[in-house]
């Protein structure tokens, strides 16, 4: 006999929520990837404004061509490191939105088969529920026909 409407799609329903899950995860580790792009920015950023304040009161006190030299470079380093920060996050942010997209089509296809499965099982009820009253209808006739 044929399996009911329901388990059939209780195994499309079963591959649906597997997607759902591994979508829920990629959603995650996007968030994460982003936010700690956007944590390392901040640390950079800090670390420039602490590196200049240091250099200011060092300059304060006088300083060589050389020290000069070296700050100037060392903050063009910064400065590159922040850009490249920036286009991490940007590319992040990218990836997250079509992280999204692909969750929401994901999660939008598991609702629908959740929704069909139980249904399918409500209505496979129905007809349950219909049988048995059919029968009890029939013993109940059978019964007042024999004059039971």
């Amino acid at each position: 006999m044929n399996k009911p409407r329901s388990q059939r799609l209780g195994v499309v329903l079963d591959l649906s929520r597997r997607q759902r899950e591994t979508a829920d995860r990629y959603l995650a580790d996007s968030q994460q990837r982003l936010q700690q792009a956007e944590a390392q920015l901040i640390q950079l950023q800090n670390y420039m404004l602490e590196y200049q304040q240091q250099f200011t009161l060092a300059g304060q006190q006088g300083m060589t061509t050389n020290a000069l030299q070296q700050h100037q470079a060392f903050i063009g380093r910064l400065e590159h490191a922040l850009r490249q920060q920036h286009e991490t996050i940007r590319v992040a942010r990218q990836q997250l939105e079509q992280v999204k997209q692909y969750w929401q089509s994901v999660y939008a296809r598991f609702k629908g088969i959740e929704k069909l499965t139980d249904k399918a099982r409500l209505d496979e009820q129905y007809m349950r529920d219909k049988r048995e009253q059919q029968e009890t209808d029939e013993r109940s006739q059978r019964n007042r026909s024999f004059g039971i």
